[in-house]
């Protein structure tokens, strides 16, 4: 299994200053390969809504679409899933900070 870091020039790991939604890198792979939306969706077996509602970050990647991610776009599954992971986390202590 690989492990994907993003290092700075002097190769600590950078930590981004606000959470990523997989949806927000999912757009931009999307875009990035010229992809229909819309075809891609019923490529990884999500209705166009299901995968607005992720783009849009309203619905979070799943182990399984993790999996179908990586078999369509040949991204790890893994990254998929640390992705939501952190933003999941990174939520979750913004609530607590909020609560205290």
């Amino acid at each position: 299994m690989k492990y994907f870091e993003v290092l700075d020039k002097n190769r600590q790991k950078l930590l981004p200053a606000f959470p990523v939604h997989p949806g927000a890198v999912l757009t931009d792979e999307i875009e990035a390969r010229g992809l229909k939306k819309a075809a891609f969706a019923r490529v990884v077996g999500l209705s166009a809504s299901q995968l607005s509602e992720l783009l849009h970050k309203k619905r979070h990647v799943s182990a399984l679409l993790a999996l179908r991610l990586e078999a369509v776009l040949e991204i790890e599954a893994e990254f998929w899933m640390r992705l939501q992971v952190s933003y999941d986390l990174a939520q979750a202590r913004l609530q607590l900070q909020r609560a205290a």
